[in-house]
């Protein structure tokens, strides 16, 4: 009982000391979806790509909140609406932004780019033949069996017809009747 006793308060030491560091204790307010980095992923992003998600996770990106900690701006706030200029506010809470289609267009932005690539890929000469499922090897018991390597296919590989939609400018109403004789992606 003494042991839970300690332990508790060692980590309520903890967590206030890990608070009072200022923006690095991002780690103890994040409410994420879980996601799972290997070194291998670390080691294949671009340098450019790791070093914003490194600062955008520890709220190190210049937001107008940040310049001002970092003494390089003097004003905290929005340049847009004078409220307080964190990067969360900037990213979507900003009703200026909102009513100037400034969100809208970041997102018609990184929507052009993801369809670009898609079509890039859809447009690709597949081989759409439907590979035969290996035999399965039996083996008997107290043997050890090999193993092999199942092929991996994409969805794109499955068919040739597959059609692009992307809402892009407009917003697009798409169908969803099962009797559609077409693959269709969209975003």
């Amino acid at each position: 009982m003494v042991q839970q006793e300690i332990r508790l308060t060692e980590e309520e030491d903890r967590h206030s000391r890990a608070v009072g560091v200022g923006g690095q204790c991002a780690w103890t307010r994040w409410k994420t979806t879980e996601r799972h980095l290997t070194w291998a992923d670390i080691w294949h992003y671009e340098p450019l790509r790791l070093k914003f998600l490194l600062r955008s996770v520890y709220d190190l990106l210049p937001s107008t909140a940040n310049l001002h900690r970092w003494g390089l701006v003097e004003d905290p706030r929005c340049h847009l609406c004078d409220k307080p200029g964190t990067m969360q506010y900037a990213l979507s809470s900003c009703q200026t932004a909102l009513a100037q289609g400034r969100y809208r267009w970041r997102h018609d932005t990184v929507l052009r780019e993801l369809a670009d690539i898609l079509e890039w890929e859809r447009r690709k000469k597949r081989n759409t033949k439907k590979k035969a499922c290996p035999a399965i090897n039996f083996i008997k018991e107290g043997q050890t069996g090999r193993k092999t390597k199942v092929p991996t296919t994409l969805i794109i590989d499955e068919s040739d017809c597959w059609e692009m939609k992307v809402d892009l400018g407009k917003q697009l109403v798409f169908q969803t009747s099962s009797t559609s004789h077409r693959d269709q992606t969209s975003f």
